[in-house]
């Protein structure tokens, strides 16, 4: 607890229950926390049989009636926390990251002085460098850009942004969807994630959510934690199915919150097709 704020996180596994146990016996120390939830997205494997010995008066774990990805998923770990123990502060976090309690305390603090209503820290990679993660949704033209594969590495820039930066927050469009923290009652109030999204984009739509209530999000330039992509993802989906849910992420992402035009829906999925076309080719080549 923080204060008078109860803490609370949620770990969604799908078929990583590794790295889960190894999060889960990492920050089960940490006073700051109050309570664990483990969601396990009805994994094919043993994952949920793995995962219920860390069962403890700290963490629970359940398994989501159905695999509905990543929002679904976490949505049915956050409402849970949030309705049964009246959880404050909500950490959203993947399996495959490794933070301190100190990050813990860093966010609780930003969030208690009510700047921003959800926040994280720079994500570095395993060896400690930053990410390329730039916290920026992509407008139209840029996702148009984005299904090319030559010319989009000639215009397209994917480094931070530290213009934004004010008093070590940098204020972005949206925070990493594998380490975050949020109000709890903004999340409440906003629905949480959006559940007809299965993949991709899930922290984009939720930060237009946000905006919409008029709720700034921001990275704080003073923590950080390190994201270890163990590759689940990778080792479920082809890169053709996945790139396939990506761009209808994409499209519902532009049809719904943007409310772009038809001929602009039209011609970006033109330019999908293109791109998915164009990958076949090069992924025969090099896989």
């Amino acid at each position: 607890m923080y204060k008078n704020s109860k803490i609370g996180i949620v770990i969604l596994n799908y078929k990583d229950s590794n790295n889960t146990k190894k999060l889960c016996q990492l920050i089960s120390e940490y006073n700051l926390i109050d309570k664990i939830v483990v969601v396990d997205n009805l994994s094919p494997d043993d994952s949920f049989e793995r995962l219920i010995g860390l069962k403890s008066d700290k963490i629970d774990v359940l398994q989501s009636d159905k695999n509905g990805g990543y929002s679904y998923g976490n949505n049915y770990g956050a409402f849970y926390l949030i309705k049964k123990y009246n959880i404050d502060i909500l950490f959203i976090a993947n399996p495959d990251v490794e933070f301190s309690e100190k990050f813990v305390l860093g966010c609780a603090e930003i969030l208690s002085q009510n700047i921003v209503q959800a926040t994280s820290g720079i994500m570095l990679y395993p060896n400690g460098d930053r990410s390329k993660w730039n916290g920026k949704i992509n407008s139209y033209f840029e996702d148009l850009i984005d299904c090319t594969i030559f010319i989009k590495k000639l215009i397209m820039n994917y480094g931070m942004d530290y213009a934004k930066k004010q008093n070590n927050l940098i204020y972005v469009d949206f925070l990493p969807g594998s380490l975050f923290a949020i109000n709890a009652n903004i999340f409440k109030k906003i629905g949480g994630f959006d559940e007809d999204v299965f993949l991709y984009y899930e922290e984009s739509i939720l930060s237009l959510k946000l905006k919409k209530e008029k709720c700034k999000v921001a990275i704080s330039n003073s923590l950080s934690f390190k994201h270890i992509h163990s590759g689940s993802i990778d080792k479920s989906i082809d890169k053709i199915k996945q790139l396939r849910q990506l761009y209808k992420s994409r499209l519902y992402l532009h049809k719904k919150y943007f409310n772009e035009s038809e001929v602009k829906i039209v011609l970006l999925k033109i330019f999908m097709s293109y791109g998915i076309f164009m990958r076949k080719i090069i992924y025969k080549f090099l896989y």
